[in-house]
């Protein structure tokens, strides 16, 4: 997973167990204690503990890091840094990162990397969230009091792996469920409500069937020759709008989607995700499991993932 020139300082010094913190800047400061005084950091004088205390904070404002399930991923980037430095903190009491789901912390992943290679964030806390979503791993790491036998189980379980970042590491739950049989008036102000230029039409069970753009609302009843036109000086009478509002009373989403979406599975890489946006400038990945939609990924979604993290 780490890129060959960069080294990975984690062991047992920096696993904490039973951290009193009232808040998380308490135990981000606990956690970055550990990391300044592990010998990965002396290698490195320029770095002092309020720089990284001022990049972690500035992280967390911008953003918040709680992932959802009781896990939380504080992190900085950091110009020039030499390496990747992990700490893992189990707080003595569940600590608020204000994750979606509102679920306190009870496992906390701080990490320090380079600001020139964001990839190497965006690996290692696809790894750390593929354990804290599977109940065994998770009630492992929840259940081992020792930091020596803690540390082997994350380097053996995340840190050790090397693995591509996939469609499930990045994808959002969708915003919006489009039925077939919703009125194409329901369907525009759904898109209106969320601000979706695309939007998927799923059965009731999930089973992705289609998918409806904006574009393609854009220019329902429009003509053949008015997409053909250089110039509209020589019109003065039409109305382009004038068949749309003759049809759309009695329009019906499975009337106007297409079937030509992209939909990939879970395990589909990034490299697959962004050859469809970019290349194939496709509005939106679906993203299934056994023929069912489980998320979405757009081009802004993956900006933030890769350059924002």
């Amino acid at each position: 997973m780490v890129m060959p020139e960069q080294r990975l300082h984690f062991d047992e010094r920096l696993v904490l167990l039973n951290v009193p913190a009232e808040n998380k800047w308490e135990l981000i400061e606990h956690m970055l204690d550990a990391m300044m005084e592990h010998p990965a950091l002396a290698d490195q004088p320029h770095l002092t503990r309020q720089m990284l205390i001022d990049a972690v904070h500035a992280r967390e404002r911008e953003q918040a890091t709680g992932l959802g399930g009781g896990f939380a991923f504080p992190h900085a980037r950091i110009p020039k840094f030499n390496g990747l430095v992990v700490c893992v903190a189990l707080p003595e009491k569940p600590v608020d990162f204000h994750a979606a789901d509102g679920e306190p912390a009870r496992i906390v992943c701080l990490m320090v990397v380079p600001e020139e290679q964001p990839q190497i964030a965006l690996r290692t806390m696809a790894m750390f969230a593929r354990l804290m979503s599977d109940r065994v791993g998770r009630e492992i790491v929840l259940s081992v009091k020792d930091p020596h036998a803690l540390c082997g189980f994350i380097t053996e379980r995340v840190l050790g792996k090397d693995e591509s970042v996939t469609a499930h590491d990045i994808m959002r739950a969708p915003l919006a469920s489009i039925h077939p049989d919703t009125p194409l008036k329901q369907v525009t102000r759904t898109m209106l409500e969320h601000t979706l230029d695309a939007v998927s039409v799923v059965e009731e069970d999930g089973t992705l069937v289609g998918e409806i753009t904006s574009e393609a609302l854009f220019k329902v009843g429009m003509p053949d020759f008015f997409s053909q036109l250089k110039s509209i000086s020589f019109i003065r009478e039409f109305d382009p709008f004038e068949a749309y509002f003759e049809w759309e009373s009695k329009a019906l989403a499975k009337d106007v989607m297409r079937h030509d979406f992209c939909a990939l599975p879970e395990d589909a890489t990034l490299l697959e995700i962004v050859f469809e946006l970019a290349v194939k400038r496709k509005a939106k990945v679906y993203v299934l499991r056994d023929g069912k939609r489980i998320g979405v990924i757009d081009r802004i979604l993956v900006l933030d993932k890769v350059i924002n993290i």
